[in-house]
């Protein structure tokens, strides 16, 4: 049994399959098995994978399209101790699995290993951001309630204990039709799950390409994504008896206050009403569950988060 399954959607990614294969090819950790799932690619991307004569690639049919559905089936089939999700599109330093690893021996009790990850377009591939992984160097509550509202880090910065993922923590399926589905996906395991992180900055995330998931220049698409996969977030929460922390309304607050801001730029006035009756619902909430609220909150509350908004940004 290999100790890593990495599960990879694959849907007309021609341009960037092979390069996301050969840089787990690449990978100084050996043991591991990848399972690859193509859900009706049209443009030659399954032809690209054929060409590999590896034994621990896999290459698997399945008809339903989504990633939430292709990443579910690879999880039928998978064999690893840990698993490793990716995008077609994806690349990992040789280190990656080596890195994650080695803090997973040294932290037996975490079901997650989380890293640091480094976003870079096509045409600048040399210019990376390194972004962070939510909750490190905090108590794990203060995680699990970001993660209600934002996707805690990159898909392939964390590794998943097998088995931490049980049934009603696989991919929500229903979200495939939307971006933003790891919102939903994730919080669901942190809340159940012990997270440990490493200082690695191993995973590389492409950023601004056609068919990425996290695009938010359609203010529009990104807020019914979002909104979608919370409204899951909240029926899960309520579905277990538990009230809202503070900090949770906070949270949503806040992403709700972010998408405002993008539909005022974007200028979407269809949503951006919307947008801000949500978000103003939950600044009310948090000054309703708060003990003592911050003060930025209250004057959210005073003047109004289209104010706020406007002002902190000029």
């Amino acid at each position: 049994m290999p100790t890593v399954s990495i599960i990879i959607p694959l849907y007309n990614k021609v341009a960037y399959i092979a390069d996301t294969i050969k840089s787990v090819i690449s990978q100084t950790f050996p043991d591991w098995e990848m399972l690859i799932v193509d859900n009706g690619s049209t443009d030659g991307s399954r032809e690209n994978v054929q060409q590999f004569q590896d034994i621990r690639i896999r290459l698997l049919q399945f008809p339903k399209r989504g990633p939430g559905a292709a990443r579910n089936y690879g999880l039928l089939h998978k064999r690893g101790q840990w698993i490793q999700f990716m995008d077609a599109d994806d690349l990992l330093e040789p280190d990656h699995l080596e890195q994650q690893l080695s803090i997973a021996r040294d932290n037996p009790e975490a079901d997650i290993i989380a890293c640091y990850w480094q976003e870079f377009t096509d045409g600048n591939p040399t210019q990376r951001i390194v972004k962070q992984p939510l909750g490190i160097g905090q108590p794990i509550e203060v995680l699990r309630d970001s993660a209600i509202a934002f996707a805690p880090w990159a898909v392939h910065a964390a590794l998943i204990k097998q088995t931490a993922i049980s049934l009603d923590c696989y991919w929500p399926e229903q979200l495939d039709q939307y971006l933003g589905e790891d919102i939903a996906f994730w919080f669901r395991l942190i809340s159940k799950c012990t997270v440990a992180y490493g200082q690695h900055k191993s995973a590389l995330y492409r950023i601004h390409t056609s068919q990425c998931r996290t695009q938010i220049s359609n203010a529009e698409k990104w807020f019914e994504g979002v909104h979608a996969a919370i409204e899951l977030n909240q029926q899960y929460w309520q579905t277990r008896n538990h009230s809202y922390t503070p900090r949770q309304c906070e949270n949503l607050m806040r992403v709700y206050s972010d998408i405002y801001y993008l539909t005022n730029e974007k200028k979407s006035p269809h949503v951006e009403l919307q947008v801000l009756s949500v978000a103003s619902w939950w600044l009310k909430e948090y000054c309703r569950v708060a003990n003592q609220p911050k003060l930025s909150m209250i004057i959210r509350r005073i003047i109004g988060i289209k104010h706020f908004v406007k002002f902190t940004n000029l």
